[in-house]
């Protein structure tokens, strides 16, 4: 059985580790950061336990886009499992409205640590169910996912500075 390719991204914040892990659990904060970053973001429904779906919209000037998070794993404030997808308005899967061909669905995996008040997320990612067509496909963006989640997490450092600061 091939080995599916991964992609591994690590981040550091200047924020405690309960406080990043807290960020991906609360609607308010992921309004706030989650999402690309040439976007407006918005919560649909966050439901952040094993099972549960995180569903938000994406207003890119002019156009729409819908994204899912389906909650595997949870472990307070260490890890967080989930498949990430593009969506329909009712959360329903649909394939990535760009033209390169990619899996249906990527599976996440973020580790959590703290040292010395910082914490590091090392975050990989793989298809899931993908066609050799669909792999080579995220193959192909690992540059551009690399850039995302950058300006991602950029956000979310910003979000935690804020963050640690209100009472």
């Amino acid at each position: 059985m091939n080995q599916q390719p991964t992609f591994t991204l690590v981040h550091e914040f200047d924020a405690p580790q309960k406080l990043v892990f807290n960020a991906f659990s609360n609607a308010e904060a992921l309004n706030e950061w989650w999402g690309p970053a040439e976007s407006r973001n918005t919560v649909i429904s966050l439901d952040f336990r094993p099972g549960g779906i995180f569903h938000f919209q994406m207003d890119f000037s002019g156009s729409v886009a819908y994204g899912r998070f389906l909650f595997k794993k949870i472990r307070p404030h260490d890890l967080l499992e989930f498949t990430n997808a593009f969506a329909d308005k009712n959360a329903q899967v649909v394939k990535a409205p760009f033209d390169v061909q990619l899996p249906l669905e990527i599976f996440y995996r973020l580790v959590f640590a703290e040292n010395k008040g910082k914490t590091t997320i090392t975050l990989t990612g793989r298809p899931v169910d993908a066609s050799p067509e669909e792999t080579a496909g995220f193959q192909s963006i690992a540059g551009s996912m690399e850039e995302g989640f950058g300006k991602t997490f950029d956000k979310l450092s910003v979000y935690l500075a804020r963050a640690k600061t209100t009472p």
